[in-house]
């Protein structure tokens, strides 16, 4: 009498219907064998083992990375919150932007820093206004009033921004959006891909907006 073909889908079907089966019968599960990579055959109890590792190793290194990314998280927020404090009690213009471009290069390791802006204003420090035509003939393509920038310099970019010797290469600028001094806070690397607009454009545009309210109450 032939033996009757039995479909995989009924087999599917079966196991899917009764979950318990497998574990009533744990002596069938030495007896099954599943095909490895490596083409030899391993017992259904040696693939699921192998499985549940893979998917330990790939929860583990997961929660190594958020872990990471909350360290990292937490010590910007930190050097952001001091900033905010220190330009809090700034009495002008000119120490706010000192104390702007001092802070990112000491606690954030910026390379360079530098606060420009496209309004003449008397209550401005000297050498950070520039002329709005001239920079857009110049960084237009790099600069974008409502956005942040994160990317490549070339020299005539980097000089214009910051100083030649600086030898900046890669960059953030971050619009500084108010209408009486309307600028952009510019942060340089000498190493490229430095910057991530994904990583670093929030706190970035979160102290550029306090910029703006500060400059506005000082500027007077």
């Amino acid at each position: 009498m032939p033996k009757k073909v039995i479909d995989p889908k009924e087999v599917e079907e079966f196991l899917l219907l009764n979950p318990d089966f497998l574990s009533s019968n744990a002596h069938i599960l030495n007896s099954l064998e599943i095909v490895h990579e490596t083409g030899g055959a391993v017992s259904l109890i040696q693939k699921q083992v192998e499985i549940l590792r893979k998917n330990y190793e790939s929860t583990s290194g997961n929660l190594v990375q958020l872990l990471e990314i909350a360290s990292t998280n937490e010590g910007i927020f930190d050097k952001t919150r001091k900033l905010i404090l220190d330009l809090i009690v700034c009495k002008n213009l000119t120490e706010i932007v000192f104390v702007t471009e001092e802070t990112f290069i000491k606690d954030f390791q910026s390379d360079s820093c530098k606060i420009l802006f496209f309004k003449d204003n008397t209550n401005l420090p000297k050498g950070r206004v520039v002329d709005a035509k001239e920079a857009h003939k110049v960084i237009g393509s790099k600069y974008n009033a409502s956005d942040i920038f994160c990317g490549p310099l070339n020299d005539k970019e980097s000089s214009f921004i910051f100083d030649k010797k600086a030898k900046i290469v890669d960059c953030v600028l971050v619009p500084i959006k108010n209408s009486d001094c309307p600028g952009v806070l510019a942060l340089g690397s000498k190493s490229e891909d430095t910057y991530s607009k994904e990583n670093d454009s929030l706190f970035l545009g979160f102290i550029a907006e306090a910029l703006s309210k500060l400059i506005e109450r000082n500027n007077f």
